[in-house]
């Protein structure tokens, strides 16, 4: 997603509640910033869900974060 994307996104999602959907999830950062975007646009970010998790994290920024892979290094 460009930024011109969430922008765009941004103005619709105003007052909802949304879900954020990923295909990996490996720092967090740019979860971290599309939940800030979400929020200062308005919305409340509920659930982050990834296909594949690379952290030990379960939540970002207070926000429930699940995974259908877990995917951590030992």
């Amino acid at each position: 997603v460009t930024i011109n994307e969430l922008v765009d996104i941004a103005a619709k999602v105003s007052g909802k509640k949304i879900v954020i959907v990923d295909d990996v999830l490996s720092t967090g950062v740019t979860m971290s910033k599309t939940i800030e975007s979400m929020r200062e646009s308005g919305a409340e970010v509920v659930l982050c869900l990834v296909l594949v998790n690379k952290t030990l994290r379960n939540e970002i920024l207070n926000v429930p974060l699940r995974g259908l892979i877990r995917a951590v290094d030992v």
